[in-house]
């Protein structure tokens, strides 16, 4: 699980220097929280609260909302 600091440091710090998190960064984002093989309902509220706040491109954007989606059909 990464850390939920750490991830919003890391988008807080992208945004800084971009208007949007690019999908590669999605990607990244992606793989650390999926590290463990799970969301944990911390990060899930970090995407959910991020994808609200449309801080994504969107390619970024359906790369982790199609992740969130996947994660509620695994878990009925």
């Amino acid at each position: 699980m990464a850390t939920l600091k750490s991830l919003e440091e890391a988008v807080k710090d992208i945004l800084k220097d971009e208007k949007r998190v690019n999908k590669f960064v999605a990607k990244a984002i992606k793989e650390l929280i999926l590290a463990d093989g799970r969301i944990s309902s911390e990060e899930r509220q970090f995407l959910e609260r991020a994808l609200n706040d449309n801080v994504f491109d969107e390619r970024a954007y359906d790369i982790l909302q199609q992740m969130l989606l996947r994660e509620d059909m695994k878990n009925g």
